[in-house]
């Protein structure tokens, strides 16, 4: 090999790891981000989280975006580090638990309490997505039965959430700010429930 082909070489290498530094990786994995609730409620009770319940487009490892008023597309690069609906019920115990903190919170099928009212929370989970003008947003239902399986309450639940930039990290972020909305409506209403 001759002298003035080497730094040639040496160049074109150099270029070939930059290019590889600097690109994209090729899929990414997230987890819902979680926060305090700012409103506290003194209502003890033990609370049973039944597993989340999803629409068959939302269970699965992508991530989907609403790409108009009838379609949707789920991602193949940008997936759930974890099963979606496990996260959603562990958040959703999480944020019970910080803002009911005389109340007992836990999946369905653990110890409860005794001498406490004791409430089972059912939530079905339609939409989890993020949508084409730029919103996140969390849609389903959620019935709230006594401990002998006796219906108080249900209703319909929709939180929307603006996404504060372009990307799927922003959209994980606006999810998780729909889910922790939903979250602090069900305290109101188990606050609240006879």
């Amino acid at each position: 090999m001759s002298t003035p082909a080497l730094p040639a070489l040496l160049l074109a290498a150099l270029l070939g790891l930059a290019g590889c530094a600097g690109s994209q990786p090729d899929s990414a994995s997230y987890l819902l981000p979680s926060s305090v609730p700012e409103r506290h409620y003194e209502r003890r009770l033990a609370i049973q989280v039944a597993p989340v319940r999803l629409a068959g487009h939302l269970d699965s490892e992508g991530i989907v975006m609403q790409l108009n008023d009838i379609e949707v597309y789920q991602a193949r690069r940008h997936l759930w580090a974890e099963d979606i609906a496990g996260q959603l019920q562990r958040g959703l115990q999480q944020r019970l638990g910080h803002a009911l903190p005389q109340a007992q919170v836990v999946s369905r099928g653990q110890p409860l309490l005794d001498g406490v009212p004791v409430r089972d929370l059912r939530v079905q989970v339609s939409r989890f997505q993020g949508r084409y003008d730029g919103v996140a947003l969390a849609e389903g239902q959620w019935q709230l039965l006594d401990g002998n399986g006796r219906l108080l309450a249900q209703a319909a639940f929709s939180a929307e959430q603006p996404l504060a930039d372009d990307g799927y990290s922003a959209l994980v972020r606006a999810l998780g700010a729909a889910w922790e909305q939903v979250a602090d409506q069900l305290a109101t209403e188990l606050a609240d429930a006879p």
